[in-house]
């Protein structure tokens, strides 16, 4: 991924819900907006089911010529 750490994830309602019933109390948290995974804030937003994204700066210099 660049060789950055992203800055917030966005997930499908889906996979926010299923993640909250990982890693939360209920699946209920995924209603909240207080989702975090290693420090990073995990929201929900309007994607295709199943999908997450990473989002962050990319440092052109780090990233490589690829």
């Amino acid at each position: 991924m660049y060789n950055v750490a992203p800055e917030r994830v966005l997930c499908a309602p889906d996979v926010l819900g299923r993640f909250a019933a990982l890693m939360g109390r209920s699946e209920d948290d995924a209603h909240q907006r207080a989702l975090r995974y290693d420090g990073l804030p995990v929201v929900s937003a309007i994607l295709a089911p199943g999908t997450i994204v990473f989002e962050g700066e990319v440092d052109e210099e780090r990233m490589g010529d690829w």
